[in-house]
């Protein structure tokens, strides 16, 4: 009995001290969550507070006017200056060739003479059409007198109706005949004069096509003649191209380390079949390159362009960042291409952020040191 009540002190003694030991742990706990949260909310507002310090910070960076960066983008296509005449001088009648009186690399002036045919024959037929008007002309002048004479005998009624019918009509016939010899005679002069090939324009002869003794006929080429000078100049343009080329200004034509100022003239707005290119022709402003001479057609953009190393990306746009305000702004460029400059309309004295900006965002404030 002794025993028991010894037990059952003992037991109560162990529950009270581990229920002291129970409630020691609940406030260690507690008093290590309550030092765990405050830490929490203390680190908290200290990086709230450097991210306020860091956004109201304002970044140094340097700057420079859009004008002083400004370029214009030169392109650049080949041109040719095609011949404005390019003729086979060839012969209209069928005859000898007499003689050639210029050869290859000849400079001729128009009106110059360059070949000479046998022109006996034609000759001949010039003097026949001369005789044959000569005899219709006498015959139309007796048929003149007879008509005359029978208009007299006919007020005094002394001739019969028609005789007086055929008089008249044979004057009328021979008034048609010598109109029918004098063209004739025309003809047969012109056949004369084709006998001797002229220049019809100022130029050079590039080809001899024909010897002394061959026998022509109308059609067959005898000389190759272009003209000396052209004013103009013939371009072709891709579809890339055409806008700028349209709205650009400066143009120039160069050869022979020369350069030439041109104008524009037309552009056709069709495509080239063969070529799938905008054909364009520009005229020389002052003095003109040479027929013939194959060179550059330059000229530049009228808008300026921005260079591309100042182009950045922002939100996946590629535009620049300029400082206004002293804040950041980013300007899109619409069209832009990296590595490539761009087309803009800013004002010239645009502030453009050069050093720093691949750390600036949008509405950062900004401590510009120039």
């Amino acid at each position: 009995m002794l025993n028991s009540r010894k037990n059952k002190k003992r037991s109560n003694k162990k529950e009270t001290a581990l229920k002291i030991e129970s409630k020691s742990c609940d406030a260690y706990s507690l008093l290590q969550r309550t030092f765990l949260l405050t830490f929490l909310l203390i680190n908290s507002s200290i990086g709230h507070a450097d991210d306020n310090n860091a956004n109201n910070t304002a970044r140094k960076v340097k700057t420079i006017a859009y004008k002083d960066v400004a370029i214009k983008i030169s392109h650049t296509l080949g041109g040719v200056v095609p011949a404005a005449q390019n003729s086979n001088i060839s012969a209209q009648i069928s005859a000898l060739i007499n003689n050639f009186h210029v050869d290859t690399g000849h400079e001729v002036k128009k009106g110059d003479l360059l070949v000479s045919l046998d022109c006996r024959e034609n000759r001949l037929r010039h003097k026949q059409s001369i005789a044959n008007l000569k005899a219709e002309q006498a015959q139309l002048q007796l048929a003149i007198k007879q008509f005359d004479q029978a208009k007299k005998l006919n007020v005094q009624g002394n001739i019969s109706k028609e005789s007086y019918n055929q008089r008249e009509a044979e004057e009328n016939r021979l008034h048609a005949t010598v109109e029918n010899k004098k063209a004739a005679k025309r003809i047969s002069q012109i056949n004369v004069d084709r006998c001797q090939l002229k220049a019809p324009y100022s130029g050079y002869i590039t080809k001899r096509e024909a010897s002394i003794g061959e026998l022509t006929q109308p059609g067959t080429h005898l000389l190759k003649l272009v003209s000396k000078t052209n004013n103009i100049v013939e371009v072709k343009i891709n579809n890339r191209l055409l806008s700028s080329f349209s709205q650009g200004e400066s143009y120039l034509f160069t050869f022979n380390n020369k350069s030439y100022p041109l104008k524009v003239e037309f552009i056709l707005p069709i495509l080239d079949a063969a070529t799938r290119n905008h054909i364009a022709r520009l005229s020389f402003i002052d003095k003109a390159a040479t027929t013939g001479s194959v060179g550059k057609v330059q000229w530049q953009d009228k808008e300026s362009s921005i260079p591309s190393n100042y182009l950045i990306f922002r939100n996946d746009k590629l535009g620049v960042l300029v400082a206004e305000n002293n804040k950041a702004k980013f300007i899109e460029i619409n069209g832009a291409r990296e590595g490539q400059p761009a087309i803009t309309n800013l004002n010239s004295d645009t502030q453009i952020i050069t050093k720093g900006r691949f750390n600036i965002n949008a509405n950062d404030l900004l401590l510009i040191d120039n």
